[in-house]
């Protein structure tokens, strides 16, 4: 499918709409962008379906359901891109987030523990991660695209805004925030451990980036009544040495592989809200080995056997 026809069609079925809702109203589809929205409200508003929310749909219905009350698990990968996010694009609400540990944590360490409790509700890093994505960070400010540090690029955005617009075929409401709104182009920020672009691609189809992109990039569409999408461009930053900084563009058939993941979700909620009906993955089937799958015994341990056997 083409990307370009496909937004055409969908926005041209949209109408000019404002919003109830505190921000800028949007030219589309009831849009509108919430400047002021902190993170954690952003992410506890049931009101409007995320990309994250999303997402479970393509693996079940009953899936989708069971995330809505899943409590969200902590890795320190996660937490690292949080406080690299931060330090990027909040820079001012690093002393109000973050809690530096003095030291290297351990959590069999007594002071380690009490460090914790007495800053709950913080995101805790031990001084040597907390420096390692200063140097990180600061590496991402100096990549230049097209020609221009990216540091340039931020100081000329948004940053962490949130746009509600409501689907135009079926009027799901949904919602996406974005990393960096520039006027020419959506920036979204990644740490990763892949170092080389076929290793951040592979991770991306399988964390569905793609439905993220064409999701981002139809919401600030329908805020700006443009038919043809700003560019959405990862920064992918290596969270270990020597922190290599990836700038990539998300090309037609990356954004087309999402534009069918987004249609397969939206269409899966309509229909299972429809009936109240969200079935799991429970079947009865054959399985079959693929020729991928095959067992091919080596030989190679024969030879010594039978050199053992022959002496």
């Amino acid at each position: 499918m083409d990307f370009d026809f496909e937004l055409s069609s969908v926005l041209a079925l949209a109408t000019s709409a404002t919003t109830g809702e505190t921000g800028r109203a949007g030219r589309a589809g009831k849009s509108a962008m919430l400047t002021e929205q902190s993170a954690h409200e952003y992410h506890a508003d049931r009101s409007a379906l995320s990309c994250s929310r999303l997402k479970p749909l393509l693996i079940s219905p009953a899936h989708f359901q069971a995330a809505l009350v899943e409590r969200q698990i902590d890795s320190d990968s996660k937490d690292f891109g949080s406080l690299l996010h931060l330090l990027l694009l909040q820079p001012h609400l690093v002393g109000q987030e973050i809690a530096v540990y003095p030291g290297i944590s351990d959590g069999r360490d007594k002071a380690y523990r009490a460090f914790l409790e007495e800053h709950i509700g913080r995101l805790v890093v031990d001084e040597p991660t907390f420096a390692r994505a200063r140097r990180l960070a600061e590496k991402v400010l100096m990549r230049t695209y097209k020609g221009r540090a990216l540091g340039l690029y931020l100081e000329e955005s948004i940053c962490e805004t949130s746009i509600y617009f409501d689907e135009p075929v079926s009027g799901v409401r949904l919602r996406v925030r974005l990393d960096i709104y520039h006027p020419d182009i959506t920036f979204d920020v990644k740490s990763t451990r892949r170092a080389n672009i076929n290793g951040f691609l592979r991770d991306a189809v399988d964390m569905h980036y793609d439905l993220q992109a064409f999701m981002y990039s139809l919401g600030r569409s329908m805020f700006e009544g443009s038919e043809r999408p700003a560019p959405f461009v990862f920064i992918a930053a290596e969270s270990e040495e020597p922190n290599s900084v990836m700038v990539l563009n998300a090309a037609g058939s990356f954004l087309d592989n999402g534009a069918r993941k987004f249609q397969e979700c939206v269409s899966v909620y309509q229909a299972c809200s429809a009936t109240d009906y969200w079935p799991d993955l429970s079947c009865e089937a054959s399985l079959e080995i693929e020729p991928w799958h095959q067992f091919r015994p080596t030989q190679d341990w024969r030879v010594s056997l039978k050199q053992l056997v022959g002496a």
